[in-house]
Order: C-alpha cells, then structure tokens, then sequence
C-alpha cells in the first residue's frame, strides 16, 4: 500500500488532483491518499509515523512560507525513499526542480496523461525494502520513528533528544546503542551528536551546518572519519 500525499495550498487543487490520482494511478497500485494544504498539517503526517512513498509537492506556496522545493530539500533528502513530483502553474519554474532528487515535473492545469506517467515512475521507483525505522522508548511508550526524518540525536546528561525538525522525541538511553540500531549515513562527529549526513549543508574541522541553518559542532579527534563518512556519502548518492 503507497502512501501518497498531496502538498498544495489551493483546496481546489487538492479536490481535483485527488479525483485525478484515483483516476490515473497505476491499476495495481494498491494507495491512500492524504492532503496537506500547509507546512504544519505535512509535518503532522510525519509526526503521525506515517511513510510518505510519493510527495506531490506545489512549488509555489503563500509568501513567508517555504516553497515545495525548499520543503523537499528539508524534509525529504534521497535516503527518505519518498518519490517527488512537482507541480507549478509557471513553466519558468522547471529549471527550479533540478535542485533536488524528483522523478517529475508537472505544469498546471495537469494533464491526466502526463500524471498517470509520473505515477507509473513513482511506483516503478519505489524502494521495494521497508524504510529504516528506530525504536525508541518516549515516556511509557515505544514510538518507530523513520530514520531518514531524523536530523540528528544529541546526547545530554542520561537522556538523548532526537531532533526530527521542527519535532523532537526524547528517550532515555545510551547514544551508543542507538548509534548501533541506525543506517550508515549517520556519523558520529562528536561524542554527544550523531547526525544525519543527508541534512549536511556545509563541514568545516570543527562544526557542521545542516539545510535549517542548526550548527553541529565535530570533536577534534572525529572529523576526519567525519569527511570520510560524508564523502563515502555523497559518492553514494551521485552512484
């Protein structure tokens, strides 16, 4: 079952694309479909636990607010698994596209032939592997928590916080062990961060810079094996 949520601020968008989702999806793509019409109801998907498989994200969003690429470029870097496809009223935007990993851009008013072929690519693309997911205990529950939407984990005194944006899970134990149960594109830069190399935006010696401006400081005595594992990363991601 695919997950595909709808990023838009229009609801008459969002009504149509829906009836035309239904319509266009792939015969045997078993789906559900969610709407967000804003930054907050898409980050509530997220914060529910739910897998987003196929993003199709407006680029044009009310001013003050994030575009759908900038979100993209936030909250959804390659290792996400979830499949982008871009919409805009303005061609001139296409090139825009090119700055983040997408399978598809589409012009509004959409044409129902060209979304059954971005449809048809997002589920070809799909990764057949279930996403990587923590287990961490919040409290008296145990919450899964989808590793590609961590940012990174900070370690104080005898809790860790895990930094998911704008949401943060705090859980009692060791960084070590959760270190231990999470994918190879997070590096322990220091002993009490581990981050996500996906959110990296810049890496100095000492200090790196993820895509929401949080700085990240690297110990000493890490920030070689640091640059190791970031450019083990990016070869990764230009394979």
């Amino acid at each position: 079952m695919a997950t595909i949520v709808v990023f838009d601020d229009e609801p008459s968008f969002l009504a149509r694309i829906h009836q035309l989702i239904e319509q266009e999806a792939p015969q045997d793509g078993a789906r559900t479909i969610l709407m967000a019409e804003n930054l907050n109801e898409l980050r509530d998907i997220l914060a529910s636990g739910t897998h987003i498989d196929i993003l199709v994200a407006d680029i044009n969003m009310p001013e003050g607010q994030p575009s759908g690429i900038d979100v993209v470029r936030g909250m959804f870097p390659p290792t996400s698994g979830t499949q982008i496809i871009y919409t805009s009223g303005d061609l001139w935007q296409a090139p825009e596209v090119y700055a983040t990993q997408h399978l598809y851009f589409l012009l509004k008013p959409i044409d129902p032939s060209k979304l059954h072929e971005a449809l048809e690519r997002a589920y070809a693309a799909l990764p057949q592997a279930k996403p990587d997911m923590l287990r961490i205990k919040c409290g008296h529950k145990d919450r899964l928590v989808n590793a590609s939407h961590i940012h990174y984990l900070e370690s104080n005194l005898h809790k860790v916080l895990v930094h998911c944006g704008s949401k943060t899970y705090t859980t009692y134990a060791r960084l070590d062990d959760l270190q231990n149960q999470l994918p190879a594109y997070f590096s322990r830069c220091h002993r009490s961060y581990l981050v996500n190399l996906a959110y990296v935006r810049s890496f100095e010696q000492l200090e790196m810079q993820l895509h929401d401006d949080t700085l990240i400081p690297v110990s000493r005595r890490r920030s070689r094996q640091v640059q190791h594992d970031l450019l083990a990363y990016l070869a990764t991601m230009e394979g």
